[in-house]
């Protein structure tokens, strides 16, 4: 499995021994072949560990950006 890090804001590619449980390994090869187990791991391990980013609405995460408008004043012309 290759792990990547940051360093300078390159990523390196690190290369680790990791111990999978055999119906692991056996259900990662059924869904994603082979090839793309580091991937996949990588992609867990990346949304396990990543921080949230904060909503720019702050402590009301159920408002989006959907529906917004850029709205004219009512003195400007059409």
């Amino acid at each position: 499995m290759t792990l990547m890090y940051y360093i300078y804001g390159d990523m390196m590619p690190v290369k680790t021994t990791i111990l999978l449980k055999d119906e692991i390994y056996e259900e990662l090869v059924k869904k994603y072949g082979r090839r793309k187990i580091s991937k996949t791991i990588n992609e867990v391990l990346t949304k396990q560990f990543s921080t949230p980013k904060k909503s720019m609405f702050g402590i009301d995460p159920w408002l989006t950006v959907t529906g917004l408008r850029d709205e004219k004043e009512p003195h400007e012309s059409p």
